[in-house]
């Protein structure tokens, strides 16, 4: 007569809440995202209108190791673009800081947030197995 082995619950399903932490890392870096002032928030909307374009199966932003160099470029067009876009509207929040010096810097921190957001909220990062 063969017997069934019984296993215990812990060893059917041993990682039940793994997911969960990383769903609330990404929704508290959400929150925390929310709370910047305006003109880095207008900002944040344009960077990730711009990712939009970039976000297709077999983009560099999905690599497990995206290239430093081509990310560099990505955030230093992006921030021309914004700079011609923004460069007549005076009254526009974000046209007080187009020309300060670490504008490109900004840009490129809101397109690596961006980007690690995407990452991992499409189940394609590297810390989900």
């Amino acid at each position: 007569m063969e017997q069934r082995k019984i296993l215990p619950f812990y060893m059917t399903y041993p990682l039940p809440l793994y997911y969960e932490d990383e769903h609330e890392l990404i929704k508290d870096m959400e929150y925390l995202q929310g709370q910047h002032s305006v003109e880095i928030r207008t900002l944040q909307k344009e960077v990730a209108q711009m990712i939009n374009l970039m976000d297709y199966n077999g983009s560099m932003i999905y690599d497990e190791y995206p290239d430093r160099f081509l990310m560099q470029k990505q955030g230093k067009d992006m921030a021309d673009k914004i700079r011609k876009k923004y460069k007549e509207e005076v009254e526009s929040p974000v046209f007080k800081i187009l020309d300060w010096d670490g504008f490109e810097e900004i840009i490129m921190l809101l397109l690596q947030e961006e980007v690690l957001k995407r990452r991992h909220r499409k189940n394609r990062g590297y810390l989900r197995f």
